[in-house]
Order: structure tokens, then C-alpha cells, then sequence
């Protein structure tokens, strides 16, 4: 992912079970975050330390098993370039990786970082032959023109996603860590493609897979 937070936004409630299954996770942070002060709190000479978001991130994924990594990068000016690219392939070859979930290089109006990330891991991913599958998180940027192909069923982890989320207390404010947004995209995922789930009350994270071969091999996973 590009940034703190990224993960938990798109993929919480799929790395948990994924953890459930017995799968080894690690949550690969590009940037440490630290120019992600709104413009109202830059006014007001807010800082952030390289230190404070990576940590909220770990708070975020305490107690679950999952493994938390970041390049330290500066968020902001990511390209998918050669030293971007072999970062990620890097890791990705370091922990025999069968399954990359990252952001959608295609989405529209999302941010910079997370289209050069989206691009760099799609790329760095065809040179490690244990990586089988490649999923495109839902975009938490409106009309962003996401058509997602596969629901993974995060209902048993719903609250603790909301909770993960709870623990950015540096990205206080923004609507998309919130709670009432967290259960409507949650919610939403399921009415576009499972309509009788979403109306039983089922939550879900959406994908798109675009590299998508040996499906079987991935049970955490649930085609619509």
C-alpha cells in the first residue's frame, strides 16, 4: 500500500481472514506518511513526524498476526520507477508472496501515490513466480470508475475494522476513516453484486482481479 492506513481501508477485513486460514500477512507501507496534514492543520503549523503514522498503523494491527513493514519513503512523490519497482519486488520475492492486494493503477481521480504504487506492485509482481494472484482494491475516491469482480465476506470483522481505523487519531476528520462511511461501503459492495447477502446484513470488501489465475488456490476469496 502507499500509505498508513491504506491497508486497513481496503483490505482489513481480507487480511484478517486470510490470518484466520492460517496465511502468513505482511502489511508493505511504500511512504511513512508523514506530509499527510490537511490543509487546515498545515495552516495551524501541524507536523508529523516519520515516526507517527507508521505507529498508528501497528497500533491498527495489534494482536492480529500481522506482520507491519514500511519503505520509508516520502509520501507525495511516488513514481513507478526502477527503485520503486525493485523495492516492492524485493519484498515481495523475500516472503515467497502468492497473493498482492494494492491499489487499482487504473482508478480514476485517485491519489498520485496510489496509482504510481498500483503500477510498481502490478509490475514487480510478474517477476516473482510465487505470486499467482494480483487484487485491486475498491478506492475509497468517489467516481473512480472501480468495477469490482470479486467480494470477500468481512462481516465477522466489520467492527474491528472500524476500530483499526479508529486508531489513524492523526487523520482525525476525514470522512473516509469514519465509521458511517466504513458500513456503507461495507454494505454497498454486497447490494452491486450479491443483493440477497447485502439484504441479510452481510459486509464486504470488493476487488477487481486483473492477473487473476489459479483462483482455487486462494479460499479466503469468493467469486459473486
Amino acid at each position: 500500500m502507499a500509505h498508513p492506513d491504506d491497508a486497513e481501508l481496503l483490505a482489513y477485513g481480507t487480511l484478517r481472514r486470510y490470518r484466520q486460514l492460517g496465511a502468513d500477512v505482511t502489511v508493505l507501507m511504500a511512504t511513512h506518511g508523514a506530509n499527510g496534514v490537511s490543509l487546515t492543520d498545515a495552516a495551524r503549523g501541524v507536523r508529523l513526524s516519520e515516526e507517527e503514522r507508521v505507529h498508528e498503523v501497528r497500533l491498527a494491527w495489534d494482536d492480529t498476526g500481522v506482520e507491519v513493514v514500511c519503505l520509508g519513503l516520502a509520501d507525495g512523490a511516488l513514481h513507478p520507477d526502477r527503485r520503486l519497482i525493485s523495492a516492492v519486488e524485493d519484498e515481495l520475492a523475500r516472503r515467497g508472496c502468492t497473493t498482492v492486494i494494492t491499489h487499482s493503477p487504473r482508478a480514476d481521480n485517485d491519489h498520485q501515490d496510489h496509482l504510481a504504487l498500483g503500477a510498481a506492485t502490478a509490475n514487480a509482481a510478474t517477476r516473482v513466480p510465487s505470486c499467482h494472484t494480483v487484487l485491486y482494491g475498491e478506492p475509497h475516491a468517489p467516481r473512480s470508475g472501480f468495477t469490482p469482480t470479486i467480494l470477500v465476506d468481512i462481516t465477522d470483522f466489520l467492527d474491528d475494522k472500524v476500530k483499526a481505523l479508529a486508531r489513524h487519531e492523526t487523520q482525525g476528520g476525514r470522512w473516509y476513516l469514519g465509521e458511517p462511511y466504513t458500513r456503507q461501503r461495507a454494505a454497498a459492495a454486497g447490494w452491486r453484486l450479491r443483493p440477497a447477502d447485502a439484504a441479510a446484513g452481510r459486509s464486504f470488501e470488493a476487488f477487481e482481479a486483473p492477473l487473476l489465475t489459479l483462483l482455487h488456490h486462494v479460499p479466503a476469496l469468493e467469486c459473486p
